[in-house]
């Protein structure tokens, strides 16, 4: 017996309820909170706790790239010891990690501006430097270490 024998026809009108309900979500939001005006241009204006905020995380993100980039060359003019070149691995190892932890904040301080109105061109600007500096590394390592 199929899955809608005890109740003929019942497949067929459940995929079509199922289907009627898919298309009523997905063109209209339920959960969006419903405006109370018909001025669509009346954003809401961001609290100045959230201006704040926002201002002291872009400032950590900004001191974040000037550590990569100290971080950076340090590791870059860092000589290899006697016994091999374990310092220069921690290095490298502590920017990538420190890298990629930034670039994980900076993409949620940025979409959490986005979402709250503010000015996330700074948050973008670190994403862009982390991930430039993130690809000049690789390409780095790349070229000195695995396809020599």
């Amino acid at each position: 017996m199929g899955g809608g024998a005890w109740l003929p026809g019942w497949r067929y009108a459940g995929r079509a309820a199922f289907c009627r309900v898919f298309v009523v979500l997905l063109f209209m939001n339920p959960l969006a909170p419903q405006s109370s005006s018909d001025d669509a241009s009346s954003a809401p204006h961001p609290s100045r706790a959230a201006v704040r905020g926002s201002r002291v995380l872009d400032g950590f993100l900004l001191g974040l790239c000037a550590l990569l980039v100290a971080l950076s060359y340090y590791s870059f003019t860092l000589y290899c010891e006697n016994f091999g070149c374990i310092g220069r691995g921690l290095m490298w190892m502590l920017w990538a990690v420190t890298a990629i932890v930034g670039w994980v904040v900076a993409l949620v301080v940025r979409a959490w501006q986005r979402r709250r109105g503010l000015n996330a061109r700074v948050s973008g600007l670190a994403v862009t430097l982390i991930s430039t500096m993130g690809a000049g590394h690789l390409l780095y390592w790349l070229g000195t270490t695995v396809l020599r």
